[in-house]
């Protein structure tokens, strides 16, 4: 079991061994990634020590769940030896008998229900600089934390029915729940504590996605709110000196696990006139991955009845999902010029992806379903366009701080990636 009592590191006694302890570790992890530093950084970028605060796509949140085979090939792994530094990540087991929980199901009786594992993988760092949460909300990324349950001694790794809380207890927990009275810091409490001397902010996306998922706006998170929680966020991590990379927020509808009425016209071989009669879609519904199967069983005579519920986002909500996103991205380079952050695009690179592709040598990968960008649940990438999305940062900060960082060899991991492997 990766969970027990490990005394070994000297956590067991009174606090101030404890906080004695802790601060040992950060500092020997700072010392490592110093040694690592890049002379191509440059002038005020110190990548000693650097932390993320973000959402699935700085996880590594692919193919409905999170897993170390996927979190490992995430942007911020990619990145971490460009700029001669590390960022660690918790990673999660593919597989772990002691908790597993439901994981993501945005199809239901679509897809059989992805099992999500609650167990972290061996080796762990104890302390992780990647600190990103599938699914967090700017709110939560202030205020919440890891919430430990116990079975007698035994630490319960996986909390049944809630996802969220099993990633927060397992990301933003791990080792840190071992000692009594237990380390509970939200994700930007846990990044003060790190004193980095770098932070990436990329968090937003799920502010809107329930709402793009489900179709009720009303899970959007309010304009006021977001602003001034994430202002508080980009305040704190100024104040501990770090430089900050703040990321727009990208825009769910504008993701492989849409497709518009002209999308899947090109699809099927249908009239859009024809397409929207059959189905009776408005002329700016948006058809989600759950629809575009159900279009296609029909298509081949394995179904004749009309689309389920939640298999289209209907129009008046995109609208809606889509004036939000860019509120967002107001908020947050209003933020950013407060605080002295700089604002990376990373809506405006997803967005270019989505209507021009991506190319990797000679072939060229897609921002559609099956285009090769994005993994199997049409939200997140996959582990080439994470290389794509590495080298659109290593280009910004070099163009931002003078740097000379060394793009990814997206082509080497192309080569081994199963979602590109149909497009050659």
């Amino acid at each position: 079991m990766i969970y027990g009592r490990f005394t070994s590191f000297g956590m067991v006694g009174r606090a101030k061994n404890r906080r004695r302890t802790m601060h040992r570790v950060i500092a020997f992890s700072a010392l490592i990634a110093a040694l690592l530093v890049s002379p191509a950084a440059g002038a005020g970028l110190d990548p000693t020590l650097v932390v993320v605060l973000g959402g699935g796509l700085s996880a590594g949140f692919s193919g409905f769940k999170l897993g170390g085979d996927r979190q490992v090939q995430g942007w911020t792994s990619l990145v971490a030896p460009q700029m001669g530094t590390i960022i660690p990540v918790p990673t999660i087991r593919e597989d772990g008998l002691g908790g597993v929980v439901n994981a993501f199901a945005p199809l239901p009786g679509l897809l059989p229900i992805v099992r999500q594992s609650g167990e972290r993988a061996l080796p762990f760092p104890f302390f992780a600089l990647n600190l990103s949460v599938p699914f967090l909300r700017v709110n939560d990324a202030l205020r919440m934390r890891p919430s430990p349950r116990y079975d007698g001694s035994m630490l319960l790794p996986a909390i049944e029915g809630n996802l969220l809380q099993t990633y927060v207890d397992v990301l933003l927990g791990g080792p840190v729940l071992l000692p009594q009275p237990p380390v509970l810091k939200s994700q930007v409490e846990y990044a003060e504590l790190l004193t980095p001397t770098m932070a990436f902010v990329q968090l937003g996306f799920e502010d809107v996605l329930g709402a793009a998922m489900t179709g009720n706006v009303g899970l959007i998170t309010q304009a006021q709110s977001f602003a001034t929680d994430y202002s508080e966020i980009l305040r704190r991590m100024a104040n501990t000196n770090a430089t900050v990379i703040a990321m727009t927020t990208p825009d769910p509808t504008q993701t492989a696990y849409f497709a518009s009425i002209a999308d899947v016209s090109r699809l099927y071989g249908l009239s859009a006139e024809e397409l929207s009669s059959r189905f009776g879609l408005a002329a700016d519904d948006l058809i989600t991955l759950g629809g575009l199967i159900e279009i296609g069983d029909t298509m081949r005579g394995r179904r004749t009845n009309a689309l389920s519920e939640g298999s289209v986002l209907p129009g008046a909500a995109v609208t809606q999902i889509r004036a939000a996103v860019t509120g967002f991205n107001n908020a947050i380079r209003t933020a950013a010029s407060s605080n002295g952050a700089k604002v990376f695009d990373l809506a405006g690179f997803l967005n270019s992806v989505r209507a021009n592709g991506a190319s990797v040598g000679s072939i060229t990968l897609g921002g559609a379903y099956g285009g090769g960008f994005y993994s199997e649940d049409g939200l997140f990438p996959g582990p080439t366009g994470h290389a794509l999305i590495a080298n659109a940062i290593l280009s910004f900060m070099n163009s931002e701080f003078g740097a000379s960082f060394r793009p990814v060899d997206v082509g080497a991991v192309a080569l081994n990636d199963t979602l590109v492997a149909e497009r050659r």
